[in-house]
């Protein structure tokens, strides 16, 4: 939140700035709190120097080289009287000054050094490559005065050598010395391999890891967020049934960490970079979450850390999974746009009439867990504290629905009461398996009210959306015929700027799209925009044109579009299509599409229900059953439409389901023997007790709560072979599980 101006970082040592140089970077007061740490840690060590004098009064490459050890070893380096002046580099406040050189070759693509002066001088430490008289300087270090220990920790290049340059701040006084050059052996987790299982908790619980001796991975590009230097360990874990986790993490000697987690056909397979973040979490740290949206359960997913920059050290890190109590669980999503908390502001969430507080003390986003049974009656609550409420959103999510989401600039007071259902709310239209599928060349208007759950865009399928999804929803369509297809985006308000991406052509639908958009625009002129016979390129930046090519398509074919508000005032336009060349739209080329898919109990049994909201060359679906949310059986199956438009609605009833945690997948036959699974629903069997009517609240804008009732599609049939048809909008397809064969 945009508070008031902070005083700048003014350090002074001796009526001077202390300077920083590493890695020909000045670091954030941060990192410099961490180097003192560790300095005074360094200093209050005892050592014993184990080699005898090796600098020399000038640089050189010849004679002894200082070893690289595996820990910080010291060795003697002494500056005496006679050395003379013959270097100033001009940085962290050198001068020409009497000065003393010794080299190392690395050994690592991490080096360290630390410089421990006796008799209470003050050291400035600066290390170079490159050949004497025309030295590169890799990094300087001047933080402490006297008696002080100087340390760098650089990035450096197998084989080479480099040189070292000490000299005595402001005087050509002699120093003794000694200093240590090290570099850790490579750790076990060095490479996707090796990677570490992380343990997977119902709560946050910390982990103390590191990066000592850690070196770049070969052959997985640069994640594309922060900045990648090399010096990364890897982490694996199984994704649990429910397919949802959260990975957080704080600080130790790292405060600048990022990490990035990938899918992988194996540990030495394809890596695909699935999201990548340094600084969303609290502190600033990074922060990553998922659901059954992004992963498949019991698929593994390795996970990358390194520090931003280059460099290594500790850091501390959870892996957190929703509860294994109650019939299902909420997720609840707090955001602050500017990073920095909540300053109070609470959302109180009661469950059963037991309520709990949450908040966002840093960082821009957290989520929380909560367990619940069937018809537990939900109240929310917000109490507003911050001065900067228009910067706070939150939402209650059940699967990969949005329960309630409010912000920014939450409403105060008890602003949602229901009777909780495991049954979720269909997809957002703001997230990529939430988009309509277009029927015909029909005008379009839309305005959803959220952007969704989840960040589809990325480094590698944005193409020229350089800021990512800020509000925007999503359409499929996939042409009948071949042919020429235009349309125009008509802002409600001509002076918003909307931009878009579409992808493909793919053969089948997938969220999010994999790589860069086949036609995009980014222009940041207001007004209508679109594909044109008008536009000159495939795609356009911020400075470039509102229109961007037609496209040539070919019956069959599939197609994802993106639609941004970059203005962020709203979703409120119409899309209106122009197809010649025989071009046409139509549904019945994509697969199944499933609008929704849920398990809950219901007396002495459980009812799955699903819908769909067309279906191509589908022959049956099936109901499967597991234990452990890995191993699964057929417990039954409902034949399938066929070829249809229209909506369909199925229920299945599992009349013996085991006690405690039962999972439920539905898996979907194609006449041509294809199978697709949905995402897992857990359902923890028990008797459930009857109902009680709640009564009215009297609060503005909160609806009477009624005696609960099961939030299912009403059927025609019974015993499990009923379902009953009505007309529906197109909605997301099917989501296909790909190679992993789930």
């Amino acid at each position: 939140m945009n508070g008031p101006a902070q005083p700048a970082l003014n350090m002074h040592h001796r009526s001077r700035s202390i300077q920083v140089l590493i890695a020909l970077a000045r670091p954030t007061s941060q990192q410099v709190r961490g180097l003192v740490a560790w300095a005074v840690l360094l200093a209050a060590t005892v050592h014993v120097p184990l080699f005898a004098q090796t600098a020399t009064d000038a640089c050189s490459y010849g004679g002894t080289a200082y070893t690289v050890n595996t820990s910080c070893t010291f060795q003697t380096f002494n500056k005496p009287t006679a050395f003379v002046a013959n270097y100033n580099p001009g940085t962290c406040n050198a001068a020409n000054l009497d000065d003393a050189y010794g080299w190392f070759q690395a050994t690592s693509t991490t080096t360290n050094i630390t410089y421990d002066p006796l008799n209470n001088h003050d050291a400035i430490l600066h290390v170079f490559s490159g050949a004497c008289g025309s030295l590169v300087q890799v990094g300087c270090a001047d933080i402490f005065g006297n008696g002080g220990n100087e340390s760098l920790t650089l990035t450096t290049v197998i084989g080479t050598n480099y040189q070292i340059r000490v000299q005595r701040f402001n005087t050509n006084g002699a120093m003794d010395g000694s200093i240590c050059v090290w570099s850790a052996s490579p750790p076990a987790n060095d490479n996707p391999c090796g990677a570490i299982a992380l343990t997977l908790n119902t709560s946050c619980t910390y982990t103390s890891y590191t990066t000592a001796g850690a070196t770049a991975t070969a052959g997985i590009p640069d994640p594309g967020c922060s900045t990648y230097s090399g010096a990364d360990v890897w982490y694996n874990f199984v994704a649990p049934p429910s397919g949802a986790i959260t990975l957080r993490t704080t600080a130790g000697s790292i405060t600048n960490l990022a990490m990035a987690l990938y899918s992988a056909t194996a540990c030495g397979g394809t890596f695909t970079l699935l999201e990548c973040d340094d600084n969303d979490g609290p502190g600033n740290m990074p922060f990553l979450t998922f659901t059954d949206l992004d992963l498949v359960p019991g698929d593994t997913y390795y996970l990358r850390v390194w520090r931003s920059g280059g460099g290594t050290g500790t850091f501390n890190m959870c892996a957190e999974i929703p509860p294994a109590t109650g019939d299902c669980f909420y997720i609840l999503r707090m955001y602050d746009s500017y990073g920095d908390g909540w300053d109070g502001s609470t959302v109180e969430v009661s469950i059963a009439g037991s309520s709990t507080f949450h908040t966002l003390t840093t960082g821009q986003q957290d989520v929380v867990y909560l367990a619940y049974n069937e018809l537990d009656v939900l109240l929310i609550t917000y109490t507003a504290a911050s001065s900067w409420e228009n910067e706070i959103s939150y939402l209650l999510q059940r699967g990969q629905g949005i329960v309630f989401d409010d912000g920014p600039t939450p409403t105060t007071g008890l602003v949602h009461a229901s009777s909780a259902t495991c049954v979720a709310p269909d997809p957002p239209r703001g997230d990529c398996t939430g988009g309509l599928t277009i029927c015909g060349a029909t005008t379009l208007n839309d305005n959803p009210s959220n952007t969704g759950l989840k960040a589809d865009l990325n480094v590698n399928n944005r193409g020229c959306l350089g800021a990512d999804e800020r509000q925007g929803t999503w359409y499929n369509f996939s042409p009948s015929a071949s042919g020429t297809v235009e349309f125009t985006i008509t802002p409600a308000n001509a002076s918003d700027d909307y931009d878009f991406a579409v992808w493909g052509p793919d053969a089948a639908l997938t969220c999010p799209p994999s790589s860069a958009p086949h036609r995009c625009n980014y222009s940041g002129t207001p007004g209508n925009t679109g594909l044109s016979t008008a536009g000159t390129n495939d795609s356009e930046n911020d400075t470039g044109s509102e229109w961007s090519n037609e496209m040539t398509v070919t019956a069959g074919e599939i197609y994802t579009l993106y639609i941004s508000n970059f203005s962020r005032s709203g979703l409120d336009f119409s899309l209106t299509w122009t197809l010649t060349n025989g071009a046409s739209l139509d549904c019945t080329v994509l697969p199944v599409e499933l609008a929704l898919f849920d398990a809950a109990p219901e007396g002495e049994q459980v009812v799955i229900t699903w819908s769909t909201f067309s279906e191509h060359n589908s022959d049956r679906f099936v109901v499967e059953r597991s234990r452990d949310g890995l191993n699964y059986s057929p417990i039954g199956e409902l034949p399938a439409q066929g070829n249809t438009l229209t909506r369909t609605d199925y229920i299945l009833y599992d009349p013996a389901p085991l006690a405690g945690i039962n999972y439920y997948r539905l898996a979907m036959r194609d006449i041509d023997g294809a199978s697709e699974t949905s995402a897992v629903r857990t359902v923890h069997f028990q008797r459930i007790e009857e109902p009680h009517p709640v009564p009215e609240s009297g609060r503005t804008g909160v609806e009477r709560l009624l005696p609960a009732e099961r939030g299912r599609p009403s059927t025609l049939g019974i015993g499990g072979h009923g379902r009953s048809n009505r007309p529906g909008r197109c909605g997301r397809a099917f989501r296909r599980r790909g190679q992993h064969g789930h």
